[in-house]
């Protein structure tokens, strides 16, 4: 069943410039566990972060809630 749709974009340059600023704390804050060893294997680890960071984002507002609760990006896995 489909609760709802939900699109967002984002800038590439702006998920390097958060990963150049904040490293791995940054990559903790947004990637699932199960995420990461696809992020260590890429080449161009901006747009990989900013790929799922766009799907869960849409994703939550899809499902009309948001980030509420405690939920946070990294609770949120794109396969």
């Amino acid at each position: 069943m489909i609760y709802g749709i939900g699109t967002d974009i984002v800038a590439v340059a702006r998920m390097g410039a958060n990963l150049e600023r904040f490293g791995e704390r940054f990559v903790h804050r947004v990637l699932a566990e199960s995420e990461r060893p696809g992020f260590e294997r890429t080449v161009k680890k901006a747009h990989y972060l900013a790929k799922r960071f766009a799907a869960k984002e849409a994703a939550v507002k899809a499902m009309g809630t948001g980030f509420v609760d405690g939920m946070v990006l990294s609770q949120i896995s794109v396969e």
